[in-house]
């Protein structure tokens, strides 16, 4: 049995997904199965079955996986305890939303402070970055989300993000007109359960105001769909505060209530931290929190804190 097995085993039991395991680790997807394989047969008994949903863990791989999560933490303690951090590559990601709102200027100062510094960025989803900071193939990521509730790894609340429902002004102009029509389409980068919670969360209920999602995914593509009137969007105030200035897009007046995402600094661990990345969280924080108490984990720092 070798850790990477157990590495693969735990970030399988989270993704419920080999092919998106193997993207997060940098694997093959043969890798990841012979990975699991070798588990089976060290332990003599199936860990894992395929569903229409993904990879289910069996009771026996249920239990494995509280085991595995100590070996790897433990693995992480010794590394930290027997090696002096040195850091030569910078690996970092980001999520669409702490992309574009935190990262452009994050990544524009960092590397003015330190130009020599080699660098690796990376948009990816929540999920991925997740995968990858706990594989140890990513060293620090900026991810927005509602109710972000990470296991084994360590976040830092950065800020909040509050969300507008905005439209083109022709859009609104024909809503207007259309009362008694079909609900608007709302476009967006979650997922519908993660949508119909954000809603409930200020009241709404999204069979009420809207007929479907879409979950486009890029913040650029849904602004573009948006200006071709092609549906109500659910975007980040401050990166559509220009828009809204310039009356290019609209917020909706019978929805100013405002969803929010948290926006959080996330790393494998609390104390294997490189050099270069605690260059770049210092920044990220005198930037966008230099109030907030670093050694907060995500339960501690929390929005209006």
């Amino acid at each position: 049995m070798h850790i990477k097995q157990l590495i693969s085993f735990v970030t399988v039991a989270r993704n419920k997904n080999m092919a998106q395991t193997a993207l997060a680790l940098n694997y093959s997807h043969s890798t990841i199965f012979g990975h699991l394989e070798a588990l089976e047969k060290e332990y003599n008994t199936k860990l894992y079955y395929r569903t229409s949903h993904g990879i289910e863990l069996t009771p026996k791989g249920e239990i494995l996986l509280e085991y595995a999560k100590k070996f790897v933490e433990l693995y992480d303690e010794s590394c930290t305890a027997l090696s002096e951090i040195k850091q030569t590559i910078l690996r970092v990601g980001a999520s669409e939303s702490g992309d574009v709102c935190f990262m452009h200027e994050i990544l524009r100062e960092y590397l003015q402070t330190a130009p020599t510094v080699e660098l690796e960025y990376v948009k990816m989803t929540s999920d991925i970055s997740v995968s990858k900071l706990i594989a140890g193939t990513c060293d620090v990521a900026v991810i927005c989300e509602f109710d972000f509730h990470p296991d084994d790894l360590y976040a830092r609340y950065l800020g909040t993000l509050p969300l507008a429902f905005v439209t083109a002004p022709a859009y609104l102009r024909t809503l207007h007109e259309q009362k008694n029509s079909a609900l608007p389409t709302l476009l967006g980068t979650m997922k519908m359960p993660v949508a119909v919670r954000m809603l409930q969360s200020v009241g709404l209920e999204f069979g009420d105001c809207f007929s479907a999602l879409s979950n486009i995914g890029d913040l650029e593509t849904i602004r573009q769909l948006l200006y071709f009137n092609r549906g109500v969007a659910l975007l980040p105030k401050m990166y559509v505060e220009r828009d809204l200035r310039e009356g290019t897009l609209v917020q909706l007046p019978k929805m100013k209530q405002e969803p929010w995402l948290d926006a959080f600094i996330v790393t494998p661990s609390r104390h294997r931290i490189g050099p270069h990345t605690k260059g770049l969280i210092d920044l990220a924080f005198q930037r966008y929190n230099p109030d907030f108490l670093q050694s907060g984990n995500i339960l501690e720092q929390r929005r209006g804190m």
